[in-house]
């Protein structure tokens, strides 16, 4: 594995920690494609949160940056986990005993951003989803 990557056992190992995982905060982006098996690493963990649970973190000194795009707060919870509020989901389901944003709404997240990463990324979904299709 590339040195800095986070690979499956990384990232459940990591996620033990985060004590606000659960029905207003979700796991998203690289992590969540690592779990589903449509790639084997990432550089860090996305969480997506509701306004809710941002204020909370807000209130308790969890630093923050505002997000070019629509405002909203990106909470650095640790070295390796960023929250982001309110970045726009339809589905949560569970992987790996975790909430996770579906497959279908990391796709049209990524696509929404249009980074040359998420072009790599919504290749890889599509391939997977496929993939899933044939068996």
């Amino acid at each position: 594995m590339e040195k800095g990557m986070l690979g499956r056992e990384d990232i459940l190992e990591i996620l033990k920690g985060a004590p606000f995982l659960g029905e207003d905060c979700w796991l998203a982006s690289g992590a969540a494609l690592v779990l589903y098996g449509v790639k084997e690493q990432t550089r860090d963990i996305d969480l997506v949160c509701t306004t809710e649970l941002a204020d909370r973190l807000e209130a308790q000194g969890v630093a923050f940056r505002r997000s070019p795009l629509g405002n909203t707060r990106i909470f650095a919870y640790s070295g390796q986990i960023e929250v982001l509020e309110n970045w726009e989901t339809d589905e949560v389901i569970q992987v790996e005993g975790l909430p996770a944003a579906s497959l279908l709404s990391i796709r049209k997240q990524k696509e929404a951003l249009g980074r040359e990463k998420d072009w790599a990324d919504i290749r890889r979904i599509d391939a997977f989803l496929e993939g899933r299709k044939r068996t």
